[in-house]
């Protein structure tokens, strides 16, 4: 849907071109899971909300998604991801009320 000259042009670097087309299918991938039926022609706000969400799953990505400590023995790991709650919230802000099931 989206190229990666166009990711730039809206403004976003964060990810590489040789990884765009991982996290963009990701992306569309779970907007597609809230959406009533499929967009074929994006506006510059929905290829914007897109273009957070692929920012958001390479952060977590390049960070690893877990978080711990290790003291003299005991070490605690858990999940430091807030992916979904971040996600959502972006879907409610770029994607149009009237194209998102109701209750998301």
């Amino acid at each position: 849907m989206i190229k990666y000259s166009e990711y730039k042009k809206l403004g976003y670097s964060a990810v590489p071109k040789e990884q765009f087309a991982k996290f963009l299918n990701k992306s569309e991938n779970t907007v597609k899971k809230y959406l009533k039926f499929n967009i074929l022609n994006l506006d510059d706000n929905t290829k914007r909300g897109l273009c957070e969400i692929c920012d958001i799953y390479y952060a977590e990505d390049k960070a690893g998604g877990l978080a711990g400590f290790n003291n003299d023995g005991y070490r605690e790991q858990y999940f430091r991801s807030d992916t979904n709650k971040r996600v959502l919230e972006i879907i409610q802000l770029y994607f149009p009320r009237e194209l998102i099931f109701r209750g998301v």
